[in-house]
């Protein structure tokens, strides 16, 4: 699980790409590497990867042009980016001010859209409705579209707060207001990014009902009816 820094800033949330690719191996059938990797946007290792973590928690001064470069160049050859906002007070609002200003940049003319309740990210593994992360302050998560694939997920409820653990495995954080099971849906959100930045809408065909099925023990009722 690669997570990238820019400006050359440590990164925020540092066990949290850790923890999401264990609860990722555990719970699907994927072998993600279980090793922490950290690089700079500015760096062509960030092409090695097809899912990249970016987590801000303060102001984001304007990338370097070799920054913007990787990051038009990963997403428009198929990369998936799930940027999250850990911020506090005014560092949740530095940041995302300067997260939409540096994507103007990259992508003219194209801003970040809710992703609908509906949307296949929502049930790409787990069927999720709540996008809370170690708050629970927004109610949606929003998304760049291109060639009619989500590139980019950004969420501003700090995401990785809730999958954040200390050196002695303990969660870091407490998820508030709801507790462990806000924690859990967290956690299944952050395996439905992973599974779809990987596998897109293999989750609307057919051919792999049977196959999660016998993956996660669902019974046939807890399908949508167009899958029976």
């Amino acid at each position: 699980m690669v997570q990238v820094t820019t400006d050359g800033l440590p990164p925020a949330r540092p066990d949290a790409a850790l923890v999401l690719a264990q609860e990722v191996r555990a719970r699907t059938a994927v072998q993600v590497r279980l090793d922490r990797v950290v690089v700079p946007l500015q760096s062509r290792a960030v092409f090695e990867s097809p899912f990249l973590l970016w987590v801000g928690d303060r102001a984001l001064p304007p990338l370097e042009d070799r920054e913007v470069a990787n990051l038009h160049g990963f997403l428009t050859a198929g990369g998936f980016l799930l940027v999250d906002n850990a911020g506090e007070g005014a560092g949740l609002g530095a940041f995302d001010r300067g997260l939409r200003a540096q994507l103007r940049r990259a992508f003219p003319g194209r801003t970040l859209q809710p992703v609908p309740a509906d949307h296949v990210l929502m049930r790409t593994f787990y069927r999720v409705t709540s996008v809370a992360g170690r708050r629970a302050t927004y109610g949606e998560v929003e998304g760049l579209t291109l060639d009619d694939r989500l590139a980019l997920v950004y969420s501003r409820n700090d995401l990785t707060g809730a999958w954040s653990r200390d050196g002695f495995g303990n969660w870091e954080f407490e998820a508030v207001p709801g507790g462990p099971s806000q924690r859990e849906s967290a956690i299944r959100l952050g395996v439905n990014l992973v599974m779809y930045a990987l596998l897109l809408d293999y989750k609307d065909e057919q051919a792999h009902v049977e196959y999660l099925l016998k993956k996660r023990r669902l019974r046939p009722e807890d399908l949508p009816d167009r899958t029976r």
